[in-house]
């Protein structure tokens, strides 16, 4: 048995970028890459299995789980809402010389590769733009392309914190990040971040399993 870890892809990126997209790409053509279950309290949505995508827990349940120092990370993201990534979830994955890939918000991203630092594979996911205002127009007119109705006030507002919260905070990360894909065609994108994992795999010293079709 190979006392090899196992590596944990990190995309991190705005809203709008086409993370999670990628993301599926990439366990599509590598079965072996499994997706983190990270903890929330919120429902459960259609299509959602407990332990897969999320591991769903009471209120009581994820506080529980802060006082006993299980978690690496957490967030209230509302009052009563929250989300976190349990210690066990990373590292019961990573100690079996197993891989792990995750859609990680920037605060994350950065307990994980302080934590993991020689494990952690970060893929920042961007949009085309020559200039930071370009960038936020694109991710302006993808937000608002992928509403089904015409956007309300609520609506703008939300796509306006999300714009707030690239310029300030996702933007900047990008500096810290040695794989920086712009997402401005899916497929080339895919074959960039499918080259990053199989070279990094390799690097470690390990095979890439890839799916047969």
């Amino acid at each position: 048995m190979s006392n090899i870890r196992g590596l944990f892809f990190v995309f991190v990126g705005p809203g709008g970028t086409g993370k999670n997209t990628l993301m599926k790409i990439i366990m599509e053509r590598h079965p072996e890459i499994k997706q983190l279950a990270t903890a929330t309290t919120r429902a459960m949505r259609p299509g959602e299995k407990q332990g897969r995508e999320r591991i769903f827990v009471s209120a009581d349940r994820f506080r529980q789980m802060i006082a006993n120092d299980e978690l690496l990370e957490y967030q209230e993201v509302t009052p009563g809402k929250f989300y976190g990534i349990p210690k066990e979830s990373v590292e019961s994955v990573l100690g079996k010389g197993e891989h792990l890939i995750a859609d990680i918000e920037v605060r994350g991203a950065e307990v994980v590769l302080k934590t993991y630092k020689e494990d952690t594979v970060v893929i920042y996911v961007t949009v085309p733009g020559e200039t930071e205002d370009e960038q936020l127009e694109t991710l302006k007119q993808r937000m608002l392309h992928r509403l089904t109705h015409e956007p309300t006030d609520a609506d703008r507002a939300v796509i306006n914190q999300r714009l707030e919260r690239a310029k300030n905070l996702e933007f900047p990360f990008s500096k810290k990040c040695e794989h920086i894909i712009i997402n401005d065609d899916l497929n080339a994108a895919a074959e960039q971040v499918d080259a990053i994992v199989k070279k990094s795999i390799e690097k470690r010293g390990m095979k890439v399993k890839e799916s047969e079709k």
